[in-house]
């Protein structure tokens, strides 16, 4: 299963259709982490044939019910029987460490935490009471004004594979 992952595109959604494009085909979910989840509409035909998933970031919460009512803040996927932690990452603080998301997703039972919000490309383990290891992955931001990137998932065999890609202009 091969998993796009996008954060935080702020309404600059060219380089999430460039991506899109690129992988066209060979994607089996798309997972948007919040902040731009109106870049979404822009895909189009793109996203056809694809799941999508999505959670609220604090961009998308100013606007409450009114709009993103029916997204949620953060949910929880197995496909392909690996539990994942999809939030925006903002109601658990990342900007100043992940211990509060990934406790979060390891109360959920999650092997991978999925999160936004920084702007920052990340991939690393995080430890949780109690000793159990957390993957945690950002994608970055997609959007333009920050160096550019988005992630891919690859789930094969029970086995993670995580990646950044990074565009060139920004």
């Amino acid at each position: 299963m091969k998993i796009l992952v996008f954060s935080d595109s702020h309404q600059n959604p060219k380089n999430m259709i460039a991506a899109l494009s690129e992988h066209r085909g060979t994607v089996d979910l798309v997972i948007h982490l919040g902040d731009g989840l109106g870049d979404l509409k822009t895909a189009g035909a793109l996203l056809e044939n694809v799941a999508v998933a999505t959670v609220r970031g604090n961009g998308e919460a100013f606007f409450g019910a009114m709009l993103w009512g029916d997204v949620p803040d953060e949910f929880v996927i197995s496909p392909d029987g690996v539990r994942i932690f999809c939030c925006h990452g903002h109601k658990y603080h990342v900007k100043s460490g992940l211990s509060y998301a990934a406790e979060a997703a390891a109360r959920a039972g999650a092997e991978l935490l999925l999160f936004g919000h920084t702007h920052d490309p990340y991939d690393g383990w995080e430890e949780c009471p109690g000793g159990k290891m957390i993957h945690a992955f950002n994608p970055g931001s997609v959007g333009l004004g920050y160096p550019a990137s988005y992630g891919i998932v690859e789930i094969a065999n029970g086995g993670v594979l995580t990646s950044h890609r990074f565009f060139d202009k920004y």
